[in-house]
């Protein structure tokens, strides 16, 4: 549907809608912008896909994948992507998805020529020293982080809604530079500055979105994050370290090794799973850092008009991922479509908005859109045909 000169996004809804919505409170990990908002918030995202009908179609195109020795993996991704789009339900409309399986064939053909070239150079330099294939290894990153770019433009590119395309302005290869910086950064100061460069890189991708000719910003500090990041770190690290040595793993290791027999294998085993029971318990403390970073981006990503905010728990993000990786276990990976149904839910239905997208002349984005797919990724599949 194109939208005319008199068109609105959204009016706003009537007074009896808007009193049925209720209060919340403002998210503490909000920074702000100076705008005013009336603080009555509704949900933004409606998912209306389900499990069964998503199975449906990941098993027709795993089959067809087997039959076709794989080639037909391009057309499966794009069949699961427009069934994941068009049931993602914004504000009473759904998204659409234009790519093209033939778009990710000419990207992935792209990448396979530039990685053939890439292991004809790491041959070549292991064979002058050996030493020089950790420098063909780190190559990697940056081709990495280029292409989580240009992979990020290429689907904002093919995603409308309304019938206006989102799309991603700014350098990819500035983006890899800054993105290097910041990693060299986290190393050296053993991942204290990995909140600050949160905010560094959040701004260069939120910063550079556009929904038509309206771009989107990101107002976010660092400085909300560094107590819970701390804690976090600080929970995982003493956790882990309270287990190795408690659990005296290193010991019953030598033990093991200078006596390999059956008492000596139980007492391994047995400090083993101590230790990595307090490294599961650490973890806990990650699942309530992520919740908080979820929720200081999505209340700090800024679009004219509207304030976002998310609901989200460190409890439900928890419950989410134990439970789907039990589902996938029990079910030797059947289960993955209900799986990404479930997960989907979650991060969508807790994602709420503040103001009205009422715009009577938003127009289409005039800037140039990538040509050919996400050809890095398809290499390697990394995103499992979502």
């Amino acid at each position: 549907m194109e939208l005319k000169d008199d068109d609105v996004l959204y009016s706003g809804g009537n007074a009896a809608e808007l009193d049925a919505l209720h209060m919340h409170p403002p998210i503490g990990e909000c920074d702000g912008d100076g705008d005013v908002y009336s603080g009555i918030y509704r949900q933004l995202v409606q998912f209306t896909g389900s499990g069964w009908e998503l199975f449906k179609i990941w098993i027709v195109n795993f089959l067809l994948t087997v039959i076709t020795f794989g080639i037909y993996h391009f057309w499966a991704k794009v069949k699961v992507r427009k069934y994941l789009w068009s049931h993602t339900v914004v504000e009473g409309e759904p998204l659409e998805y234009t790519g093209t399986a033939e778009e990710l064939v000419i990207g992935f053909l792209m990448v396979a020529g530039v990685l053939a070239v890439y292991g004809i150079a790491r041959f070549m330099l292991e064979r002058a020293h050996l030493g020089l294939s950790v420098v063909a290894e780190l190559a990697l990153l940056p081709l990495w982080l280029f292409a989580t770019y240009r992979t990020l433009r290429y689907r904002l590119t093919r995603t409308r809604w309304r019938g206006i395309r989102f799309n991603l302005s700014g350098s990819a290869w500035k983006y890899m530079f800054v993105a290097l910086g910041q990693s060299l950064l986290n190393m050296l100061t053993l991942m204290l500055w990995y909140p600050k460069s949160r905010v560094v890189l959040r701004k260069r991708v939120i910063g550079n979105m556009w929904y038509g000719n309206r771009q989107f910003g990101f107002t976010g500090t660092a400085r909300p994050l560094y107590a819970t990041y701390m804690v976090a770190l600080a929970g995982v690290v003493v956790l882990g370290a309270a287990g190795a040595i408690g659990s005296g793993v290193y010991k019953t290791f030598i033990e093991f090794m200078d006596n390999p027999t059956q008492a000596t294998s139980k007492a391994y085993l047995s400090a083993m799973l101590i230790c990595y029971g307090c490294l599961l318990l650490g973890g806990l403390f990650s699942y309530w850092y992520q919740a908080v970073l979820i929720r200081w981006e999505i209340c700090n990503t800024r679009f004219p008009g509207v304030q976002f905010r998310s609901r989200i728990t460190w409890g439900g993000l928890l419950w989410l991922h134990v439970s789907n990786l039990l589902l996938i276990l029990c079910t030797l990976g059947f289960a993955a479509p209900w799986a990404t149904i479930r997960s989907l839910r979650l991060y969508m239905h807790t994602v709420e908005v503040d103001g009205s997208l009422a715009y009577a002349h938003l127009e289409k984005d005039g800037q140039a859109a990538p040509k050919y797919g996400e050809g890095f990724f398809e290499t390697f599949d990394v995103d499992l045909a979502m």
